[in-house]
């Protein structure tokens, strides 16, 4: 028995290797952040790249869709990462646009989005921000006319403290139904999706004293005139 392991367990390790060795991490530089994700998350909107501060990507091949004939279908993913300002920087602000298209066919045809930008700082509480279509996705069309309709929805979180790390996420939901017996068809696509970022610089103490001088110098000023 232990002769029959051993030869199992080495294949056992070896895929793990292997695993281990396809899996890398990528490291963007950016104005003031970098942002760290790992290879195998880029499934959904294929490869992210940066424009100046905003990620930006770009579905490949089939890209993300949900698309029925006949019954109904869902598809969901979440593309996770890291963002790290730079020393003397924080993030204020992350800012989050998607767009597609849809098609309905058939008076009982239905689709819908849904999903979540979700921002985890470190040590700190999550805050999320819900992704939804900006416009009901309700028009109809016909086999003979075949279009599509433009979706898009966007969502911001605006951090009360100063965050300077935190993990990043874009989760989306697709859902689609059309009725076999209407020869309906219901289709939904994403096309692209684009996030920004936007950074601040952190004041240092220095700052804050000329601040607070200053502040007082006014108000010495004002309690001045006040009582000439």
């Amino acid at each position: 028995m232990t002769f029959r392991l051993k030869p199992l367990a080495a294949v056992f390790l070896l895929a793990i290797a292997a695993a281990q060795a396809n899996a890398a991490t990528v490291t963007l530089d950016g104005e003031h952040f970098t942002i760290s994700y790992e290879t195998e998350a880029q499934y959904l909107f294929g490869v992210p790249r940066l424009v100046d501060s905003t990620l930006v990507f770009g579905p490949s091949g089939s890209g993300f869709a949900a698309k029925s004939y006949g019954g109904n279908n869902v598809t969901n993913a979440t593309f996770s990462f890291f963002i790290t300002a730079d020393p003397g920087y924080k993030v204020s602000s992350f800012n989050l646009y998607e767009g597609g298209d849809y098609m309905l066919i058939g008076d009982a045809s239905v689709v819908s989005l849904g999903g979540e930008l979700r921002v985890k700082p470190v040590g700190e509480a999550v805050m999320t921000a819900a992704i939804r279509p900006s416009l009901p996705l309700t028009t109809h069309t016909s086999f003979e006319r075949f279009a599509t309709t433009d979706w898009d929805t966007t969502a911001s979180i605006r951090p009360t403290a100063k965050l300077t790390s935190a993990q990043v996420s874009i989760e989306n939901m697709f859902y689609s139904f059309a009725s076999s017996s209407q020869r309906g068809y219901a289709f939904i696509e994403m096309k692209n999706v684009e996030l920004g970022f936007v950074l601040t610089p952190i004041p240092e103490p220095a700052s804050y004293a000329m601040l607070l001088a200053g502040l007082g110098m006014m108000g010495f000023v004002a309690r001045r005139r006040s009582q000439g």
